[in-house]
Formats: C-alpha cells, sequence, structure tokens
C-alpha cells in the first residue's frame, strides 16, 4: 500500500473513531438525561410517622404516584423515568408500607390523604396531579380534598370502579378473616387472581413476595378502613376532575367493570380501558399504560 493511500486508510480511521467516541458520548449523556439520579426525601406525618419519598425531574405539575395495599413506590418502577423528562415525578411509599414509619395507632384512608398533603407541602409543590393505583385511588381523593387550588386532577388506576358499590358485610368479614388467619397463603392467592392466567410468572412471584412480607397488624385494619370509605362523597368533595386507567372486564379473575354513570353523577369522571389486564396494568403492560396515562395527562398539563 503506497503511503498516501495508507494515510488516507489512517485519517479515515481516526475520523470513525472520533465519530464513534461522540456518538457513545451522546448516547451515555442522553442515558443520564433519561435517568436522572432520584432525590430521597423523609416527611414527616401529622402524627411523627416517617413518610419516605424519591422525587425526580422538573416541570410546572408534579405528578405524585401512590402504590395500592400492601404495596410500595417501586410499584411505579416503570413510570417514573419516562415522565420525568416533563415533569417533576415524585413516588411515595405510603405510611406503614416500604420505607416509610409504622408507629401509627389508627390507620386510615383519611389519615393516608394527610400523608400525602405532607408531602406535597414539604416539597413545595404548587401544581399537582394525584395519580392512585387501587387504594390510591381513595387516597387521591381524600388528599384532593385537602388540597383546593393545588390538586388539579385525579387519576385512578384499577381504581374508583363505582361510587355506590358497597360489598355485602358477610363477605367482608370473610375476606379480612382469611387475611388474619393465614395472610401470607390469602395473599398469594390474592394476587393470583388479580392477574391474567398468563401474566409473566415472574411478575407474580415479584408482587407477592412483596405485598406478603407486609405487617398484617397494619394490612388488615387499613384494609377494614378501605372497605367503609363511602366512595361518593370523596368524589364530589375531591372538587377536581377524575379519570381513571382501569382493566376492561374479563382481563383477570378479580377484575371489576367501571361504572361510568354512577361516577359521573358525583365528579367530572372518565375512563379509559386497557384489554386483557389485570389489576396491576402499569407492571403488567407498561409502555401501553404509560401511552395511555400521557393521553390522559395532556387535558391537565400546561403546554
Amino acid at each position: 500500500m503506497s503511503f498516501p493511500r495508507l494515510l488516507l486508510t489512517f485519517i479515515l480511521l481516526l475520523v470513525w473513531t472520533s465519530q464513534a467516541v461522540g456518538q457513545e458520548q451522546g448516547e451515555a449523556a442522553q442515558a443520564g438525561r433519561r435517568e436522572s439520579a432520584p432525590t430521597k426525601t423523609t416527611v414527616r406525618a401529622a402524627d411523627g410517622v416517617e413518610i419516605v419519598c424519591e422525587s425526580r425531574g422538573t416541570g410546572d405539575t408534579a405528578l405524585v404516584f401512590l402504590h395500592g395495599w400492601c404495596g410500595d413506590r417501586s410499584w411505579w418502577k416503570h413510570q417514573a423515568e419516562p415522565f420525568a423528562d416533563r415533569h417533576r415525578v415524585v413516588t411515595v411509599d405510603q405510611a406503614g408500607h416500604g420505607e416509610s414509619g409504622k408507629g401509627r395507632k389508627e390507620w386510615t384512608i383519611d389519615a393516608f390523604g394527610a400523608d400525602v398533603q405532607a408531602v406535597v407541602k414539604s416539597l413545595g409543590l404548587k401544581r399537582v396531579i394525584l395519580i392512585g393505583h387501587s387504594m390510591g385511588g381513595p387516597v387521591s381523593l381524600a388528599a384532593a380534598k385537602r388540597m383546593p387550588g393545588t390538586v388539579v386532577a385525579v387519576v385512578g388506576v384499577d381504581t374508583l370502579h363505582d361510587a355506590e358499590f358497597k360489598a355485602p358485610e358477610e363477605h367482608v368479614n370473610g375476606f379480612l378473616d382469611a387475611f388474619e388467619k393465614d395472610f401470607k397463603g390469602t395473599m398469594r392467592f390474592g394476587m393470583k387472581g388479580m392477574l391474567p392466567e398468563k401474566a409473566d410468572p415472574e411478575l407474580l412471584e415479584w408482587l407477592s413476595s412483596r405485598a406478603e412480607k407486609q405487617d398484617p397488624k397494619i394490612a388488615v385494619p387499613l384494609m377494614r378502613d378501605l372497605t367503609r370509605v363511602e366512595l361518593a362523597p370523596l368524589l364530589k368533595d375531591a372538587k377536581v376532575p377524575v379519570r381513571c386507567v382501569n382493566a376492561a372486564p374479563g382481563g383477570a379473575q378479580f377484575t371489576m367493570p367501571t361504572n361510568v354513570e354512577v361516577n359521573r353523577k358525583y365528579a367530572d369522571f372518565s375512563v379509559v380501558l386497557m384489554e386483557g389486564v389485570g389489576h396491576f396494568p402499569m407492571l403488567e403492560r407498561p409502555e401501553e399504560f404509560n401511552d395511555k396515562l400521557r393521553e390522559v395527562l395532556k387535558e391537565f398539563v400546561k403546554k
């Protein structure tokens, strides 16, 4: 090979190498923007219980994610980063769950609403959308009532199905008795029924193994209070639009239909349904769920 040709080859190699390095650096920088390190904060509730939360991202509108019964903030692991590119995202371990404190005498949905208010105030959030899964739906409504002008909307995730539904007392008592007698076994049976038959077995195990570690002395009284919650006045008193991303009936053994007509008697309410999912759409099909949540949020996010 002649020297000019060798020199040209060397120059082309240098150019290609610099481009590749530049591309890798650009991708690394972009990944760094996508995966901003969360800030963990501990907030004291009115009764002194420590509430742990993580926040990331920036934006005029904060999204506060609230998990369901016997869960923790990791239930939002597929949402925290994707939504932090345009919003301040806060994921909360509700009292008695995850890393938050457990030294509370009475476990009520109203107290959880007050906890959310304490988190919002401590973080200085001015414009908030509360996103609550399952139990997090009623908690979001209770919190919205406490923060008029700050909470602009509530988004429920497989929750708030029927404002007038009331389970027969004997069914509720049987349900609670089962958890008191065999918390772990009942939890595993319940989790299986809340996911589709062909659900990822690893997801079922992940959910079950985490939920069954919950303290029954907290979980059972909290569920007892949840069964007594009057959803209709909660919807009415929240005084904000309520939107839901719920599972369509038939996706799993324990999925429930959403009664839009009834709910609209008490609030500005609408629902988006996901077909073929169970009680955890944000974990079962996260990309599809995120797309639907983004569509819902467009109504309330400032451009």
